[in-house]
């Protein structure tokens, strides 16, 4: 009987690093918002919390640990900035994380990321993510945790994991129907002479150069906004 107080004492301290480690709180502390200046720091920071433990940690870790040193000074956080005080994280978001995934894959042109949320059902495990738009990167970390870096034409290659499957949506308004249509009615090139859009393909073939696959790759143009997550939290 008299261990019971020292006794609920320890799991009240435990608890309370439990909460403390939620996605939540940790994103209320560091004030992890998206928005039109947020760069791939933050990106490197919320890659590293999905991914510490997974074989891919190195490509995030240095420029996590920067940030994250950054975050402590700018809001006077007096705690060391130390990644024990964030990890493990308790995903408390509408898709989490899997726990034991079977394979890694990674999400290019991802949009709010329909594709990402078929393939991590599936047991998949998303080790990197890109997409410049603001509102669909705010959607995103809305929804899974994880801020996508930003544009991938300024991404080498060389800083993307090892994956198994790459999911590419890139921009379909050059080589469909009604894009091609809408292109000539403007007198505008189309196809891979689209030099804005058309030429964003190549991109995820320098991503797949050197690199060895155990399962075949789907490349799947996609609009930007997709409505295929109807439970989805959507970001304001």
């Amino acid at each position: 009987m008299k261990q019971k107080p020292r006794d609920f004492a320890e799991f009240s301290r435990s608890l309370q690093v439990t909460m403390e480690k939620r996605y939540s709180k940790i994103k209320d502390k560091l004030q992890i918002i998206v928005d039109k200046k947020t760069n791939n720091d933050l990106a490197h920071l919320t890659h590293y919390f999905q991914n510490h433990k997974n074989g891919v940690s190195q490509y995030f870790k240095p420029t996590a640990k920067e940030y994250l040193t950054e975050l402590h000074e700018k809001l006077n956080i007096v705690e060391e900035p130390d990644f024990q005080y964030y990890l493990p994280i308790k995903w408390d978001i509408p898709f989490p994380p899997p726990t034991e995934p079977k394979f890694k894959f990674i999400d290019l042109f991802a949009g709010i990321g329909g594709l990402r949320m078929a393939y991590q059902n599936n047991g998949g495990k998303c080790v990197f993510t890109s997409e410049w738009d603001t509102y669909s990167k705010k959607t995103y970390e809305a929804n899974f945790g994880e801020v996508p870096f930003g544009d991938i034409t300024q991404i080498s290659e060389k800083d993307i994991p090892d994956h198994d499957i790459l999911l590419g949506g890139f921009p379909c308004q050059p080589f469909s129907i009604a894009g091609v249509s809408k292109k000539n009615a403007l007198g505008r090139a189309h196809g891979f002479l689209d030099k804005t859009q058309g030429t964003l393909f190549f991109n995820l073939g320098d991503t797949l150069k050197g690199r060895a696959f155990r399962c075949n790759l789907f490349f799947v143009p996609q609009k930007r906004i997709s409505t295929s997550i109807p439970i989805a939290k959507i970001a304001a």
